[in-house]
């Protein structure tokens, strides 16, 4: 969806603090910046709003836990991806053609990713579905129980995200 206000690219922030930095966004305030997306329920009963990027042909799925009153509902991930689940509703969401993610770049080596892997204290790797393609999901959990987590097919990045839990 086109970005609303001008005032907070919460996607752009989340992605160069590799956090939520200095607290978690609220799901309304991403909704009154971007508007409610495509809204799907997932298997484990999370929202996810789902909106695709015109500009740079790029997913972006905004995830949150319905158990929580939509007046204090938080996000609990952002990811950016160029796989597309075809249920994105079009618009612009705000620049995402330069998302990194600790200088990791979707389009970029894999091998980036498995070098900032190997150096961190907490992670997971496991085999994910993603725009109805099997990926690879490598996570690397942070202090405080957020997680960075990069989305690898034939050796390079197709996604990007940033999130509590893996």
């Amino acid at each position: 969806m086109r970005a609303l206000e001008p005032r907070v690219d919460y996607i752009a922030k989340v992605f160069a603090d590799g956090a939520y930095r200095p607290r978690v966004y609220l799901e309304a305030d991403v909704i009154k910046r971007y508007g409610k997306g495509a809204e799907t329920v997932d298997q484990n009963s999370l929202v996810r709003r789902v909106y695709r990027d015109a500009t740079s042909g790029r997913e972006v799925v905004i995830t949150s836990n319905p158990d929580v009153a939509p007046a204090f509902r938080t996000v609990d991930e952002i990811r950016v991806s160029s796989l597309s689940s075809g249920r994105g509703a079009d618009g612009s969401v705000e620049d995402l053609g330069a998302i990194a993610l600790n200088g990791v770049l979707i389009g970029g080596p894999a091998a980036v990713v498995q070098k900032i892997a190997s150096q961190a204290a907490a992670k997971e790797s496991v085999q994910d579905r993603l725009g109805g393609v099997v990926v690879e999901r490598t996570c690397i959990f942070l202090g405080g129980g957020s997680s960075n987590c990069y989305f690898l097919r034939e050796g390079k990045v197709v996604a990007l995200a940033v999130g509590f839990g893996p």
